[in-house]
């Protein structure tokens, strides 16, 4: 699929990827439609390092909260955990 990259803007081909993934969120994910386009160099950096992890986890929940209107807590108990204030 070609588009930009979230994270580095290139353009050109690019892979799908979910924006909150690990023990079920993927599925919650797809069903939510979090998901985004990186390229082949920033997805694979994301898996292997981390890096804009956190970044596209955070964008994802702020995505959630003005799709659905619902509160922190309720992505909390949807998802698990949340990114933007461990706190609560």
């Amino acid at each position: 699929m070609t588009g930009e990259c979230k994270l580095c803007h290139r353009t050109g081909e690019m892979e799908v990827h979910h924006m909150l993934h690990g023990s079920g969120r993927r599925k919650l994910a797809d069903k939510d439609g979090l998901t985004c386009l990186l390229c082949r160099n920033c997805h694979a950096r994301l898996h292997d390092q981390g890096i804009g992890d956190l970044e596209l986890q955070m964008e994802g929940e702020r995505l959630w909260l003005s799709k659905t209107g619902k509160t922190i807590e309720q992505f909390r108990e949807r998802y698990g955990k949340n990114y933007l204030q461990e706190d609560l």
